[in-house]
């Protein structure tokens, strides 16, 4: 435990943190809030990586996860794809957890005069909601295009709407307009007038995509990339991604936040 009453966004610390609540939505996704009892300072797009305190020796490793919010009751969005996630999905209220955070890149900010669009699928929405409440602060409305396979991959999306102007995609047309959530990419940028950066976090292919078009148009964006990890803070060297360059770049340390044209997007 640290005995700071304010931690500060660049130092990253281990926490223990009880477990507040467990909300869920849906059988997949669920919104975990911890218990700081102090105020913890991170930026949108920064993550943590965490795991259950009395997990024994397995799951071994921690779970990177995206903030959701920081503060005195930091919070983070899961869905349950394997073990550590499905651990995490059943957790009690009152179970200690060891968080180290925040870890990575930032989303950087929006240029002044800027129109920020940003492009979400699934769970990628957690870093974006929270980028979305912090431009909301500052008196900016975001253009959020929000995707996912059917209405139920689409969590959060009543906060989405409140700081945001929400635009929700899904494959199989259970909510808003049928598709992917890059199709209605290009007419939100035309339509943005002025300048326009776009910010996107969600399965890679979807980043590619968008990358894609951003390229195309001459739009600058930033993705958050989604790897699996060891450690978080570069000494595992366990989360290489191809940079257009040559080489790699490490996503707990060069991001997760980061310029899409530094990635080699796989085909």
């Amino acid at each position: 435990m640290v005995s700071e009453s304010v931690i500060g966004a660049s130092k990253r610390r281990l926490f223990q943190l009880p477990l507040l609540r467990r909300e869920s939505m849906g059988p997949s996704y669920h919104v975990l809030t911890f218990d700081a009892g102090r105020e913890i300072v991170a930026f949108p797009g920064q993550f943590a990586m965490v795991r259950g305190a009395t997990w024994g020796q397995a799951p071994l490793l921690p779970r990177p996860m995206s903030l959701l919010e920081p503060g005195r009751r930091p919070s983070i969005l899961i869905k349950i794809v394997g073990e550590g996630s499905r651990r995490l999905a059943h957790a009690s209220p009152g179970e200690p957890f060891d968080l180290l955070m925040p870890l990575g890149n930032r989303w950087s900010p929006c240029p002044p005069g800027h129109r920020p669009i940003l492009v979400a699928g699934g769970v990628g929405i957690a870093p974006l909601l929270f980028f979305a409440r912090e431009l909301a602060a500052s008196g900016v409305r975001a253009t959020m295009l929000y995707g996912g396979r059917s209405a139920s991959d689409l969590p959060l999306s009543e906060e989405v709407e409140e700081v945001s102007d929400a635009r929700f995609l899904t494959e199989d047309g259970s909510r808003g307009t049928r598709g992917r959530v890059t199709a209605l990419l290009e007419s939100a940028i035309g339509e943005a007038g002025g300048p326009r950066k776009v910010y996107a976090c969600g399965p890679d292919r979807m980043m590619a995509k968008v990358a894609e078009i951003c390229g195309t148009l001459r739009v600058p964006c930033e993705v958050s990339l989604e790897t699996p990890m060891a450690c978080g803070y570069g000494v595992c060297l366990g989360c290489p991604v191809k940079r257009t360059t040559g080489g790699y770049l490490y996503a707990c340390m060069d991001g997760p936040c980061i310029d899409a044209a530094a990635i080699a997007w796989e085909p």
